[in-house]
């Protein structure tokens, strides 16, 4: 196994989560897809809150009929980042 390749399993949970939704809306690179599903396929809490975000995302998704103006999907964006780190490392 490469570097490159060995690097999934030793993401941080907490970092994993985080871009859990980049990943989910497309915005990031194949390299990193590949680490992050490398880390859930070893890691079943990240797994499972991966697939939550993909339900959440999905209900947004049939339920919205507007798309919500850009500074409104950013401070979205951000407090969701926030409240995912806050649940993984309570002590942080």
């Amino acid at each position: 196994m490469s570097e490159q390749d060995n690097r999934g399993a030793e993401l941080d949970c907490s970092a994993v989560l985080a871009d859990v939704w980049l990943m989910l809306d497309n915005e990031c690179d194949e390299a990193t897809r590949r680490r992050l599903m490398q880390h859930m396929e070893e890691c079943g809490a990240c797994f499972e809150a991966y697939g939550i975000e993909e339900k959440i995302k999905g209900l947004l998704h049939r339920k919205c009929c507007e798309h919500a103006p850009e500074g409104l999907r950013e401070r979205l964006r951000i407090e969701l980042h926030r409240t995912t780190i806050i649940q993984v490392d309570p002590g942080a």
